[in-house]
């Protein structure tokens, strides 16, 4: 089981996006829970995070105390509108399960012809974390400062590998 951190402002159609399909994937017993970290969003989110039955944290909270507050012992860092592909659960599951597991991302998605895929990364122009992220807690507080409050702090430093599973990335802004 993962817990999922989405860190939104003002994302609320983007985070339903991606809230939706996980219902079937918390159901089944993949999913510990699905913490918000909301820098103070006025449109829909909290009333859709609340429908999902999200845990909301408020952004600059310190992000060491989510992490050590966390239901599960790894955690899956998305952006709000990424969803993930089909049978996700399972690569993850391998990965975790290896002594050795480190830091991982989700390989993009697939999209368009041969002369867009070559041409146009899926990735040119995204943050770090568009692949996703999926971490250890442990990992995660080594690799956090006492001050870190934002999603980049835990993929700052981190050689990550990729996962055996695939990520269509939230829609570009």
């Amino acid at each position: 089981m993962v817990t999922i951190l989405f860190f939104t402002h003002n994302q609320a159609i983007l985070l339903a996006r991606s809230l939706a399909p996980l219902v079937h994937d918390a159901i089944e017993g993949h999913v510990a829970e699905v913490v918000v970290i909301d820098a103070g969003s006025t449109d829909s989110t909290a009333s859709i995070t609340d429908a999902a039955g999200c845990t909301v944290v408020a952004a600059g909270s310190p992000l060491r105390g989510i992490v050590e507050a966390a239901r599960a012992d790894w955690l899956m860092v998305l952006e709000p509108g990424a969803r993930l592909a089909d049978g996700w659960h399972g690569a993850v599951m391998d990965h975790i399960m290896r002594p050795d597991a480190a830091a991982a991302k989700f390989k993009p998605k697939t999209n368009g012809n041969w002369f867009t895929r070559i041409f146009r990364p899926v990735t040119a122009g995204r943050g770090p974390l568009a692949p996703g992220l999926l971490i250890s807690r442990r990992q995660a507080l080594a690799n956090l400062s006492a001050e870190a409050a934002g999603a980049e702090d835990l993929v700052r430093g981190l050689a990550v590998n990729p996962l055996d599973a695939e990520i269509e990335m939230a829609p570009k802004s």
